[in-house]
């Protein structure tokens, strides 16, 4: 289910024509950031109308693109829309695809300003504590160099055998969702 649910009640007061016109300035804020001018659209909806319908469409095309809906799967969130605007949407999602997805990664790149510039890491055998005579727990010792903004931080870390399980199954989770945005 979408996090911001389609202002259908307030798209369907523009025409085919304007709806398509209105979702491309859409697609053009979300890719480049300049948020579409009230100004065309101030006879049709009030100011807080205005934001519901950018804020809902734009919503929905992210989620749209996000989740690789398929046409059967976009049309069952536009039921409330007559066949004009449903085959709006479905051009509009289908020729700026690109530009959506593109800007879903800047989005998630942009999450996290550091970039990882070295790895090290040692495997250590941990034979006795200081309260217990025997442990013979493996160790692995991870140092991180990571930019942040120009500045190299390092970042060590000591991981039991559970903890490097768990990091290597967020790794690949994280591969897996970084391999489908580029495809």
């Amino acid at each position: 289910m979408m996090a911001a649910e389609l202002r259908q009640d307030l798209l369907v007061k523009v025409d085919g024509e304007r709806v398509e016109t209105l979702l491309h300035e859409i697609v053009d804020w979300v890719s480049r950031g300049a948020a579409p001018s009230y100004q065309p659209y101030s006879q049709t909806w009030d100011l807080d109308s205005w934001w519901h319908v950018l804020n809902s469409t734009k919503s929905f095309l992210l989620l749209a693109v996000k989740e690789n809906l398929s046409k059967d799967g976009v049309l069952e969130h536009l039921t409330g829309l007559d066949s004009d605007h449903q085959q709006c949407f479905l051009q509009v999602i289908t020729s700026r695809k690109e530009d959506i997805r593109q800007a879903l990664v800047i989005a998630t790149a942009a999450i996290s300003q550091g970039a990882l510039e070295d790895v090290d890491w040692q495997v250590k055998l941990v034979l006795s504590s200081d309260k217990i005579s025997s442990v013979q727990k493996p160790v692995l010792g991870l140092d991180l160099a990571v930019n942040k903004e120009g500045q190299r931080e390092s970042l060590s870390l000591e991981l039991s055998q559970d903890q490097v399980s768990s990091l290597l199954t967020q790794l690949e989770a994280a591969n897996k969702i970084v391999t489908q945005m580029k495809t």
